[in-house]
């Protein structure tokens, strides 16, 4: 599935986000991160490109600033969820994770209060709302559909 670079760069237009003055390179810490969790060229390019000093807010979510997703990935309350296919890019309204899910390349939700309160998740996908849409495809939307999900309740509605 492609990513939808476009997409996401029309919805850092709608946002009027300067993403000429905004842009920092990836650290090797990242990039190290980035691989070791084997994404692909792509994505690793998506995330070159889109590499900010700060976290973007598109509506009333967040894109993460790409050198604090190894920092976010690995802290404890997260539960290495990278390992299980999904890696953290950003959040919702609520403080749920929007995640990537590195198989498909889809983005969701994760309900944070049942990942950070559980001690054990067996089964990822009872907590994982997959919106089966590319992250461009999915901050596209956030800016110009009304009734776009800001949470994994939100997303959970969306999709029925």
């Amino acid at each position: 599935m492609s990513l939808d670079e476009s997409l996401f760069k029309e919805a850092l237009k709608i946002q009027k986000f300067n993403n000429s003055t905004e842009v920092t390179k990836l650290t090797d810490k990242t990039i190290e991160f980035l691989e070791s969790i084997n994404l692909s060229s792509e994505v690793i390019a998506f995330f070159k490109t889109f590499s900010f000093t700060e976290e973007i807010k598109f509506g009333n979510i967040y894109f993460n600033c790409i050198n604090e997703i190894g920092v976010e990935n690995l802290e404890e309350e997260n539960k290495e969820i990278y390992k299980k296919d999904l890696v953290i890019i950003g959040s919702g309204a609520n403080g749920d994770p929007i995640v990537l899910n590195t198989k498909t390349m889809n983005v969701g939700y994760i309900f944070h209060d049942i990942l950070w309160e559980e001690e054990n998740i067996e089964d990822l996908n009872k907590i994982y709302i997959d919106l089966k849409m590319s992250i461009g495809t999915f901050f596209y939307k956030s800016v110009t559909e009304e009734d776009f999900p800001i949470d994994a309740y939100d997303a959970k509605d969306y999709i029925k």
